[in-house]
Parts: structure tokens; sequence; C-alpha cells
């Protein structure tokens, strides 16, 4: 694994054991993050703040994991599964009532210095969303 694909995976171990000095650790302070939903922050605690406020609405976990990377270690990508629980309503979103659900989810990174400088989520919205209306 290269480097790139070894931080991005780190990252998400991190993510799914709610590692949050790790995640902290493998962040650039400057850190731009992309939300599934279109909302933009910069800075590792802002960040950090999304990460746990997503957590809060959903009980979720990434699995089957198929990292890939460029060639020149500036950015990798994640494709991966993400399984969860909707436990708290999301502002936005449909109302939650315990809803399972398991959809496709792509992170992808951009390195600089050996941290991420930024991160991508993407998801289905519009078909996660139509998994929580159920």
């Amino acid at each position: 694994m290269t480097d790139a694909q070894t931080i991005a995976s780190r990252f998400v171990e991190a993510l799914n054991d709610r590692d949050f000095q790790a995640i902290a650790g493998l962040l650039d302070e400057d850190v731009a993050f992309d939300s599934m939903l279109g909302q933009r922050t910069i800075g590792a605690d802002p960040l950090r703040m999304a990460i746990m406020s997503h957590l809060r609405y959903f009980d979720e976990e990434f699995g089957d994991m198929v990292v890939m990377h460029d060639g020149f270690g500036q950015r990798a990508a994640i494709d991966t599964t993400a399984r969860g629980r909707y436990r708290e309503t999301a502002p936005g979103l449909p109302q939650a009532t315990g809803q399972s659900y398991s959809i496709a989810s792509v992170f992808v990174f951009e390195f600089d210095g050996g941290l991420i400088s930024r991160l991508t989520h993407y998801r289905n919205i519009r078909l996660f969303e139509q998994m929580l209306a159920r």
C-alpha cells in the first residue's frame, strides 16, 4: 500500500472505531471537507465536529473497502459500503425511527505533507433519503 492508501485506510478505520484522536492526527489543520449533503467546512476542528454531529444521527460503520490512489501519492479514494441505523432525526431528512440502511459511499482524499488536506464524502443522497423514508 502507498502512504496515501495507508493514511486513507487509517482514517476510515479510526472513523469506525470512533477514535477522534487518531482522526485528528491524520488531518491538516486547514483541511477542507465537503460533506455528502454539499456543505463545506474548513479546519480540523470543524471536520471533527461535523463527524461527531453525523454520528449523533447515524450509527454507521464502513466496510467492504476498496482503496485506490493516483500515481503521485497526492490523492486516494475509498469505495465502501456504509451500514447503519438512523437513530435521531437529522435536519432536512425524514423522521428517524431506527431505520437500517446499507448504501455505497465514497471518500476522496487529497494529501499535503503526509496529512489529509481535503476530504470529500459522496453518497447517492436521493437513494439514501428514500431508504430513510421507509
